[in-house]
Protein backbone atom coordinates (compact mmCIF):
# COMPACT_ATOMS: atom_id res chain seq x y z
CA UNK A 1 0.00 0.00 0.00
CA UNK A 2 2.77 2.93 1.08
CA UNK A 3 4.47 1.65 -2.17
CA UNK A 4 1.60 2.52 -4.11
CA UNK A 5 1.11 5.65 -2.42
CA UNK A 6 4.64 6.46 -3.53
CA UNK A 7 4.50 5.70 -7.14
CA UNK A 8 1.06 8.09 -7.49
CA UNK A 9 3.36 10.57 -5.29
CA UNK A 10 6.36 10.32 -7.85
CA UNK A 11 3.98 10.28 -10.61
CA UNK A 12 2.42 13.63 -9.46
CA UNK A 13 5.90 15.30 -9.26
CA UNK A 14 7.09 13.81 -12.71
CA UNK A 15 4.03 14.77 -14.38
CA UNK A 16 3.77 18.91 -13.11
CA UNK A 17 7.11 21.51 -12.45
CA UNK A 18 4.41 23.03 -10.11
CA UNK A 19 2.31 21.15 -7.54
CA UNK A 20 2.47 17.62 -7.96
CA UNK A 21 4.21 17.29 -4.75
CA UNK A 22 1.20 18.86 -2.43
CA UNK A 23 0.51 15.53 -2.95
CA UNK A 24 3.13 14.27 -0.91
CA UNK A 25 1.77 14.86 2.73
CA UNK A 26 -1.60 13.94 2.25
CA UNK A 27 -1.18 10.64 0.63
CA UNK A 28 0.93 9.70 4.01
CA UNK A 29 -1.35 11.26 6.71
CA UNK A 30 -4.55 10.12 5.11
CA UNK A 31 -3.72 6.78 3.96
CA UNK A 32 -0.37 5.61 5.56
CA UNK A 33 -1.33 6.77 9.31
CA UNK A 34 1.61 8.81 9.53
CA UNK A 35 1.28 11.95 11.90
CA UNK A 36 1.84 15.59 9.98
CA UNK A 37 5.02 16.00 11.68
CA UNK A 38 6.70 12.83 10.72
CA UNK A 39 5.78 13.07 7.17
CA UNK A 40 7.24 16.71 6.57
CA UNK A 41 10.84 15.06 6.19
CA UNK A 42 9.77 12.05 4.33
CA UNK A 43 8.05 13.77 1.99
CA UNK A 44 10.86 16.19 1.67
CA UNK A 45 13.26 13.20 0.97
CA UNK A 46 10.63 11.65 -1.48
CA UNK A 47 11.07 15.20 -3.49
CA UNK A 48 14.71 15.59 -3.31
CA UNK A 49 15.00 11.96 -5.05
CA UNK A 50 12.54 12.69 -7.74
CA UNK A 51 14.32 16.24 -8.09
CA UNK A 52 17.73 14.74 -8.81
CA UNK A 53 16.48 11.84 -10.98
CA UNK A 54 15.43 15.06 -12.97
CA UNK A 55 18.24 17.16 -12.54
CA UNK A 56 20.67 14.54 -13.85
CA UNK A 57 18.66 14.14 -16.93
CA UNK A 58 19.15 17.94 -16.78
CA UNK A 59 22.44 18.11 -16.48
CA UNK A 60 23.19 15.64 -19.09
CA UNK A 61 21.15 17.27 -21.55
CA UNK A 62 23.20 20.68 -21.00
CA UNK A 63 19.69 22.22 -19.84
CA UNK A 64 20.50 23.41 -16.34
CA UNK A 65 21.70 26.80 -14.81
CA UNK A 66 24.47 26.17 -12.35
CA UNK A 67 24.88 29.63 -11.04
CA UNK A 68 21.07 30.52 -11.20
CA UNK A 69 20.36 27.25 -8.92
CA UNK A 70 23.36 28.57 -6.44
CA UNK A 71 21.17 31.94 -6.35
CA UNK A 72 18.23 30.07 -5.72
CA UNK A 73 19.52 27.50 -3.06
CA UNK A 74 21.61 30.25 -1.03
CA UNK A 75 17.76 32.26 -0.68
CA UNK A 76 15.70 29.44 -0.17
CA UNK A 77 18.23 27.15 2.40
CA UNK A 78 18.44 29.30 5.10
CA UNK A 79 14.73 30.15 5.41
CA UNK A 80 13.73 26.14 4.97
CA UNK A 81 16.18 25.14 7.44
CA UNK A 82 14.81 28.16 10.07
CA UNK A 83 11.02 27.34 9.25
CA UNK A 84 11.64 23.82 9.21
CA UNK A 85 13.09 24.23 12.91
CA UNK A 86 9.73 26.30 13.63
CA UNK A 87 7.13 24.11 11.89
CA UNK A 88 7.87 21.26 14.44
CA UNK A 89 7.34 23.18 17.32
CA UNK A 90 3.23 24.14 15.55
CA UNK A 91 0.59 22.19 16.54
CA UNK A 92 -0.47 19.81 13.98
CA UNK A 93 -3.72 22.23 13.21
CA UNK A 94 -1.23 25.28 12.51
CA UNK A 95 0.19 23.25 9.88
CA UNK A 96 -2.81 21.35 8.68
CA UNK A 97 -4.16 25.12 7.85
CA UNK A 98 -0.99 26.45 6.27
CA UNK A 99 -1.14 23.62 4.09
CA UNK A 100 -4.65 24.29 2.95
CA UNK A 101 -4.13 27.66 2.39
CA UNK A 102 -0.94 26.86 0.34
CA UNK A 103 -3.16 24.27 -2.11
CA UNK A 104 -5.80 26.77 -2.56
CA UNK A 105 -3.41 29.42 -3.95
CA UNK A 106 -1.10 26.64 -5.57
CA UNK A 107 -3.59 24.13 -6.96
CA UNK A 108 -5.61 26.37 -8.71
CA UNK A 109 -2.22 27.73 -10.57
CA UNK A 110 -2.06 24.58 -12.41
CA UNK A 111 -5.49 25.59 -14.28
CA UNK A 112 -4.49 29.19 -14.38
CA UNK A 113 -1.38 28.19 -16.43
CA UNK A 114 -2.61 26.08 -18.73
CA UNK A 115 -4.86 28.90 -19.74
CA UNK A 116 -2.91 31.60 -19.50
CA UNK A 117 0.75 30.20 -21.07
CA UNK A 118 -0.78 27.79 -23.26
CA UNK A 119 1.81 28.33 -25.62
CA UNK A 120 4.84 28.40 -22.70
CA UNK A 121 3.86 26.28 -20.15
CA UNK A 122 6.51 24.83 -18.41
CA UNK A 123 7.36 20.92 -19.49
CA UNK A 124 7.18 18.63 -16.63
CA UNK A 125 9.90 17.36 -15.09
CA UNK A 126 9.99 14.07 -16.61
CA UNK A 127 10.29 15.60 -19.80
CA UNK A 128 13.87 16.31 -19.33
CA UNK A 129 14.62 12.77 -20.20
CA UNK A 130 13.98 13.45 -23.77
CA UNK A 131 15.22 17.19 -23.59
CA UNK A 132 17.08 18.81 -26.62
CA UNK A 133 20.56 18.50 -25.84
CA UNK A 134 22.50 22.23 -25.79
CA UNK A 135 25.59 22.25 -27.33
CA UNK A 136 28.97 22.54 -25.36
CA UNK A 137 29.60 25.71 -26.21
CA UNK A 138 26.22 27.14 -25.43
CA UNK A 139 26.05 25.48 -22.09
CA UNK A 140 29.92 26.92 -20.84
CA UNK A 141 29.23 30.57 -22.29
CA UNK A 142 29.43 32.53 -19.71
CA UNK A 143 25.98 34.99 -18.78
CA UNK A 144 26.71 38.02 -17.15
CA UNK A 145 23.79 38.66 -14.58
CA UNK A 146 23.41 41.92 -13.25
CA UNK A 147 23.10 42.14 -9.05
CA UNK A 148 19.27 43.41 -9.32
CA UNK A 149 18.88 40.29 -11.51
CA UNK A 150 20.61 38.04 -8.61
CA UNK A 151 19.20 39.59 -6.32
CA UNK A 152 15.36 38.61 -7.74
CA UNK A 153 16.55 35.08 -7.79
CA UNK A 154 17.68 34.94 -4.01
CA UNK A 155 14.21 36.42 -2.98
CA UNK A 156 12.67 33.94 -5.34
CA UNK A 157 14.07 31.09 -3.30
CA UNK A 158 13.33 32.29 -0.05
CA UNK A 159 9.63 32.43 -1.17
CA UNK A 160 10.76 28.27 -2.27
CA UNK A 161 12.16 27.74 1.33
CA UNK A 162 8.90 28.48 2.58
CA UNK A 163 6.98 26.10 0.95
CA UNK A 164 9.43 23.46 1.08
CA UNK A 165 9.71 24.35 4.73
CA UNK A 166 6.18 24.02 5.69
CA UNK A 167 4.56 21.67 2.93
CA UNK A 168 7.00 19.82 2.20
CA UNK A 169 6.33 21.16 -1.87
CA UNK A 170 9.98 23.18 -4.04
CA UNK A 171 7.60 26.34 -4.92
CA UNK A 172 8.17 25.70 -8.32
CA UNK A 173 6.05 27.99 -9.55
CA UNK A 174 7.58 30.80 -8.06
CA UNK A 175 11.15 29.73 -9.36
CA UNK A 176 9.86 29.01 -12.55
CA UNK A 177 8.11 32.33 -13.58
CA UNK A 178 11.43 34.08 -12.02
CA UNK A 179 13.69 31.74 -14.96
CA UNK A 180 10.89 32.36 -17.65
CA UNK A 181 12.36 35.92 -17.48
CA UNK A 182 15.29 35.43 -17.02
CA UNK A 183 15.96 32.82 -19.89
CA UNK A 184 13.12 33.35 -22.37
CA UNK A 185 12.07 30.79 -24.63
CA UNK A 186 14.24 27.55 -23.33
CA UNK A 187 11.14 26.53 -20.89
CA UNK A 188 13.76 22.96 -20.66
CA UNK A 189 16.57 25.22 -19.07
CA UNK A 190 14.35 26.87 -16.62
CA UNK A 191 12.67 23.64 -15.12
CA UNK A 192 16.26 21.56 -15.24
CA UNK A 193 17.79 24.76 -13.31
CA UNK A 194 14.54 24.18 -10.90
CA UNK A 195 15.33 20.70 -10.58
CA UNK A 196 19.08 21.11 -9.40
CA UNK A 197 18.01 23.41 -6.87
CA UNK A 198 14.85 21.31 -5.66
CA UNK A 199 17.27 18.68 -5.10
CA UNK A 200 19.82 20.14 -2.85
CA UNK A 201 17.00 22.12 -1.08
CA UNK A 202 14.99 19.49 -0.24
CA UNK A 203 17.60 17.01 0.68
CA UNK A 204 19.36 19.24 2.84
CA UNK A 205 16.12 20.08 4.68
CA UNK A 206 14.35 16.41 4.72
CA UNK A 207 17.72 15.69 6.78
CA UNK A 208 17.44 18.64 9.59
CA UNK A 209 13.88 18.02 9.54
CA UNK A 210 14.21 14.47 10.79
CA UNK A 211 16.46 15.67 13.74
CA UNK A 212 13.28 17.28 15.48
CA UNK A 213 11.29 14.09 15.04
CA UNK A 214 11.23 10.61 16.95
CA UNK A 215 10.13 7.49 16.26
CA UNK A 216 9.88 7.89 12.52
CA UNK A 217 8.49 4.91 10.93
CA UNK A 218 11.74 3.55 8.69
CA UNK A 219 9.81 0.61 6.93
CA UNK A 220 7.20 3.08 5.88
CA UNK A 221 9.51 5.71 4.79
CA UNK A 222 12.00 3.57 2.66
CA UNK A 223 8.95 1.72 0.60
CA UNK A 224 7.32 5.70 0.25
CA UNK A 225 10.91 6.75 -0.86
CA UNK A 226 11.37 3.98 -3.07
CA UNK A 227 7.84 4.24 -4.52
CA UNK A 228 8.39 7.91 -5.27
CA UNK A 229 11.42 7.23 -7.37
CA UNK A 230 9.28 4.60 -9.30
CA UNK A 231 6.59 6.65 -9.67
CA UNK A 232 9.10 9.39 -11.44
CA UNK A 233 10.44 6.85 -13.55
CA UNK A 234 7.17 5.32 -14.94
CA UNK A 235 6.74 9.33 -15.07
CA UNK A 236 9.83 9.70 -17.45
CA UNK A 237 8.34 7.23 -19.98
CA UNK A 238 4.65 8.34 -20.15
CA UNK A 239 4.51 11.69 -19.88
CA UNK A 240 4.36 12.28 -23.57
CA UNK A 241 1.83 9.73 -23.98
CA UNK A 242 -0.61 11.83 -21.37
CA UNK A 243 -2.56 15.66 -22.33
CA UNK A 244 -0.64 17.69 -20.79
CA UNK A 245 -3.76 20.21 -19.96
CA UNK A 246 -5.82 17.29 -18.70
CA UNK A 247 -2.91 16.09 -16.43
CA UNK A 248 -2.28 19.63 -15.00
CA UNK A 249 -6.40 20.35 -14.88
CA UNK A 250 -6.87 16.48 -13.04
CA UNK A 251 -3.76 17.19 -10.71
CA UNK A 252 -4.84 20.31 -9.74
CA UNK A 253 -8.73 19.20 -8.61
CA UNK A 254 -6.59 16.67 -6.46
CA UNK A 255 -4.55 18.98 -4.73
CA UNK A 256 -7.27 20.79 -3.37
CA UNK A 257 -9.29 17.79 -2.03
CA UNK A 258 -6.54 16.24 -0.67
CA UNK A 259 -5.76 19.30 1.17
CA UNK A 260 -8.96 20.12 2.43
CA UNK A 261 -9.44 16.10 3.21
CA UNK A 262 -5.97 16.66 5.12
CA UNK A 263 -7.26 19.28 7.24
CA UNK A 264 -10.87 18.18 8.03
CA UNK A 265 -9.21 15.11 9.43
CA UNK A 266 -6.37 16.65 11.56
CA UNK A 267 -8.46 18.98 12.88
CA UNK A 268 -10.96 16.15 13.46
CA UNK A 269 -8.55 14.57 15.40
CA UNK A 270 -7.52 17.50 17.59
CA UNK A 271 -11.03 18.00 18.05
CA UNK A 272 -11.19 14.25 19.70
CA UNK A 273 -8.20 14.51 21.19
CA UNK A 274 -9.08 18.06 23.09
Amino acid sequence: MVLLLGIAAGLAYGLTAFAGAFLAVPLLVLFAGVSFHRALPIALFALGICAAIAAGDAVRARQCDVQSSAWLMAGSLPVALVLGTVAHSLPDMVLATLFLIASIVFGPLLLITVRAYANRIAPPPAALLHAPRRSFDDAAAVVHRSMADNLRVLFAGAGCGVLTALVAAPGSWIGWRMFERRSPGQPHMAVGTLALASSVIATLAAGWQFLFVSNVPGYTAGLYVLGTAAGMGIARRVHHLLPLGLTHRLLGILIVVAAFALWVVVMGGATASA
